[in-house]
């Protein structure tokens, strides 16, 4: 039974400040060097109780598009997490969306939305499941999923799941998403057709990580979808950022959005103000280190 009336959750979205592909596995999946950041830009899941209903779960969502049934990840999360816990809802668990982060963006929306409603779960109904074995139930619905549960600036190897913690930049960011959009699948479909990717720098990327500099890190940013997508939107995105200021500019994930690095997160606002008439999404935000935030319970 839960152990709140109704309680309600930030879940953070993630920019790759780095992005490789370093090989396959025999069951088909890519094996990635990936440095995943969480930001400042969320979704909000609010769970409640209705006691009076029979058991299920019920998802609201204003946002146009968005899946209500068990298609959506979390739906899924919250199945999944009832079977490994072995508990009831004691009636029907209803979660209410406030959605902010586009989708097809390579923001990890779903994956932050998903790992946001385990946490939200574990509080809610007091199982005291811990973070590593949270991860394993988020392995089984999405690459992203188990980084989303840890957020913060991470290394993350293997299909995602492989994780190390990673200093964090003291920076802004600002994320514009143009108006064209790729699904993930197309994204390493396109990936697979390229005769000699580019590769990373990874070493020079983490040893300019851990001395902090924001300037010499941004040098290395790297994500091999770009060529393996490459869409003008996506380099005149990139192009329009360091116009504005920005240090570098990176495309986050399989796109579309895009990102750029700025010494402070004032620059980053100057920036932005130069960009928002020009795309319907042009946010500013910061990299956090945890991927979850608590808002608030009632008892």
């Amino acid at each position: 039974m839960a152990l709140y009336n109704n309680l309600k959750v930030k879940a953070y979205g993630k920019v790759n400040l780095l992005l490789d592909i370093i090989g396959r596995r025999e069951d088909g999946y890519h094996m990635l060097n990936t440095v995943m950041q969480t930001v400042s830009l969320y979704d909000t899941l609010e769970l409640s109780l209705d006691e009076s209903a029979p058991e299920g779960i019920e998802i609201v969502c204003d946002k146009e598009g968005f899946p209500l049934d068990e298609n959506n990840l979390i739906w899924k999360a919250a199945e999944l997490f009832k079977e490994f816990a072995h508990i009831r809802f004691g009636g029907k668990l209803i979660v209410k969306v406030e959605k902010n982060l586009p989708s097809q963006a390579g923001m990890g929306g779903g994956s932050a939305d998903c790992a946001a409603m385990l946490r939200a779960m574990n509080t809610f109904f007091g199982t005291l499941i811990d973070e590593d074995d949270l991860c394993d139930l988020g392995a089984k619905l999405g690459a992203d999923v188990p980084f989303c549960v840890k957020g913060g600036t991470r290394l993350c190897q293997g299909v995602g799941e492989i994780m190390n913690l990673l200093p964090s930049l003291d920076c802004g960011f600002v994320i514009v998403k143009p108006d064209v959009s790729v699904s993930t699948p197309e994204a390493y479909r396109r990936y697979d057709l390229l005769k000699d990717p580019p590769r990373s720098n990874l070493d020079y990327f983490l040893r300019s990580l851990s001395t902090g500099s924001v300037f010499s890190t941004s040098i290395y940013l790297f994500n091999v979808f770009e060529t393996a997508i490459d869409l003008p939107e996506i380099a005149q995105a990139k192009q329009a950022l360091k116009e504005a200021g920005a240090l570098n500019s990176l495309m986050t994930g399989s796109g579309s959005a895009v990102f750029g690095v700025f010494e402070t997160e004032e620059y980053a606002k100057t920036a932005a103000q130069k960009l928002k008439d020009r795309y319907a999404y042009c946010e500013v935000c910061k990299p956090l280190k945890s991927s979850y935030e608590l808002m608030w319970v009632n008892r």
